[in-house]
């Protein structure tokens, strides 16, 4: 949803492109190959980040209906505590990044990101 709707907000001319910057966690695919270069001129400072196997960046699968990430993956492979090292791809599908394993099957991935968990994070108070 965010993807969405920061490239609807750039396209609208609701905000510049130059004062917008995307950070999402854990995302999924929201596109295919057109819409994935049309967010990639609208928000070129766009990146997704991924937890080590989370699942749900691999959904919808790539071979089905075409569906296709943007570009700027920051993928960690550990457990993202503080100076944990990270791989930065600027591809869209990198198989240099999370694409590039071949078993990608934690739900626990993506439920805990830079050591928190982030199921009950917000239920929590954001503490």
């Amino acid at each position: 949803m965010a993807t969405v709707a920061a490239s609807n907000i750039v396209k609208y001319g609701y905000i510049s492109t130059t004062k917008l910057k995307l950070y999402t966690f854990g995302q999924p695919r929201t596109g295919d190959k057109t819409y994935a270069a049309a967010h990639d001129a609208l928000i070129p400072e766009s990146y997704r980040l991924t937890h080590s196997r989370d699942m749900v960046p691999h959904v919808p699968p790539e071979n089905l209906l075409s569906y296709y990430h943007h570009k700027n993956e920051i993928w960690y492979d550990n457990d993202m505590t503080i100076g944990s090292k990270h791989v930065e791809c600027d591809g869209d599908e990198s198989k240099n990044c999370s694409d590039g394993l071949i078993i990608k099957l934690s739900i626990q991935d993506h439920l805990h990101y830079f050591n928190t968990d982030i199921s009950s994070y917000g239920v929590s108070g954001c503490h």
